[in-house]
């Protein structure tokens, strides 16, 4: 074995569960030498972090060997060094000791570059996650490893800590060994000279990012941009909100979808990046953040009503309209429209017949009382622009002609749902949302009944109706009064 080498042979571990033997890895193999960055992709629970911890030995493997003619660095971002009823000041004492490094300097370079104040006085058991991962990286950099592990390092801290992060690590360091996970795969490709996926316990190696990324696309299952796996039955709208804006992070195809569209966006490409960004709304239409992404790459192509259902939608789900008020006035103004004439409705949490309405809430609608799929940009901007409230908008959609066109289908048998062909999954998920929205007041039992009853999957309109859906929503009341 060479010096200065890591080398990793027929790596294996499993977890004993109640259901068997979880298999994380099974039969790694890998070389890595000083000056080789390797960057690792995979999804949620694929075994990095495992991998990351065997490697470091934190973690004994279950076979297998990991030998090393070069120091290795603990995971920066993992706190598990520390001893949590020290002090980080003691813990800084502590590790220099055990490395033979000079404590003083060390307390000084760790106190600058770490920024955690008088809380390097306190116990290292009452800081949070993030104050941890600033403390055990700074601490990394006290010791001059040969080779440094780094576990979602990019997930700690603000932009500015970043770029120090990138200093001591990419430039200072440049060449040591590095191996580096994490969820943005734009770091990885930044950062990183050689590439793996790790997928189903095995690791496949690729000199060239692009095919490194395209066959991770291909193993999550991105190039069918399926559906998250299990359909939720959100209480309300405001629990869909909430849920959908943490939960799509966490989902690797939505996450790939995004980081597809942001590399469009920094390329210049407004036209596909707001296109990717619109794919990845397909499966969270209620994931507020990603529309004003969609509406600043319509902004920047010169689609001006595409820009503006998007901040509107984004200001309408939670989107604070202090962050985006410049764009928005922006896109108004080119249209020669003035922001104080058509002001956006904020979001304030409240029933969803008073909330403020969204895009993705029209297209609810549209499917359940137009029987159609599509809305055009034109008609989903005129109800966003002239209706403060989801009841209002909707009780225009009923008005429309659409509405009864669709009832008199219904009502001969010829009713059609429209969504994309065998995408059931698609259609029980819309179904859920539009019974959250329309009945907040049933238990989960009687959500989920409603949603998979044969009515509602025939005629989801006058189902929900039945069932008592939107009851209290004054507007629609009455439009549908006046037209029985």
């Amino acid at each position: 074995m060479q010096s200065g080498q890591i080398q990793v042979r027929d790596l294996r571990k499993t977890y004993r569960t109640n259901f068997g033997q979880n298999v994380v890895l099974d039969g790694v193999n890998f070389d890595l030498a000083m000056g080789e960055r390797l960057g690792i992709l995979g999804r949620n629970g694929a075994g990095k972090s495992t991998m990351i911890r065997l490697i470091s030995g934190a973690e004994r493997q279950t076979s297998g060997t990991v030998e090393t003619t070069m120091s290795v660095s603990w995971p920066l971002a993992f706190g598990g060094a520390f001893q949590p009823n020290l002090t980080g000041l003691d813990n800084i004492r502590f590790i220099s000791r055990i490395y033979n490094q000079d404590i003083e300097s060390n307390l000084a370079f760790v106190e600058e570059f770490a920024e955690l104040g008088p809380y390097l006085a306190e116990e290292v058991r009452t800081y949070s996650s993030g104050m941890r991962a600033r403390l055990a990286f700074a601490i990394s950099m006290i010791i001059e490893f040969d080779c440094f592990l780094i576990d979602e390092i990019g997930a700690v801290g603000d932009a500015r800590f970043h770029d120090r992060c990138n200093q001591e690590l990419f430039r200072k360091r440049s060449d040591r060994a590095m191996i580096i996970i994490s969820h943005d795969a734009s770091y990885i490709r930044d950062h990183c000279t050689r590439f793996a996926v790790l997928h189903g316990g095995k690791l496949e190696l690729f000199a060239e990012f692009d095919d490194a990324y395209s066959d991770f696309r291909t193993k999550i299952g991105l190039e069918a941009i399926e559906r998250p796996s299990l359909v939720e039955y959100p209480s309300n709208r405001r629990e869909l909100i909430e849920t959908t804006h943490t939960v799509a992070v966490l989902d690797d195809v939505f996450r790939a979808a995004v980081q597809a569209a942001d590399w469009n966006r920094d390329d210049g490409q407004w036209a596909e990046a707001e296109a990717g960004y619109k794919s990845a709304l397909e499966l969270y239409p209620y994931q507020r953040s990603y529309w004003v992404q969609a509406a600043h790459a319509a902004k920047e192509a010169g689609e001006d009503t595409r820009a503006e259902i998007g901040y509107r939608t984004a200001i309408a789900l939670g989107e604070t309209y202090a962050d985006v008020r410049e764009h928005f006035e922006f896109v108004l103004a080119r249209q020669g429209l003035n922001a104080g004439d058509l002001p956006p409705h904020i979001y304030s949490g409240t029933d969803a017949h008073n909330a403020a309405p969204a895009a993705p809430d029209i297209s609810t609608f549209a499917r359940a009382a137009w029987s159609s799929d599509e809305v055009d940009d034109d008609t989903v901007l005129d109800l966003l622009r002239h209706h403060s409230t989801c009841d209002s908008a909707l009780a225009a959609m009923i008005r429309d002609d659409r509405f009864d066109a669709a009832r008199t289908l219904t009502s001969a048998g010829n009713h059609k749902f429209t969504c994309s062909p065998g995408d059931d999954q698609a259609v029980e998920q819309w179904i859920a949302n539009l019974i959250a929205i329309a009945s907040p007041g049933l238990n989960q039992r009687d959500r989920q009944a409603l949603a998979q009853s044969p009515a509602m999957q025939s005629d989801p309109w006058s189902c929900v109706i039945a069932a008592g859906g939107f009851a209290n929503w004054r507007s629609v009341g009455s439009v549908l009064e006046q037209a029985a």
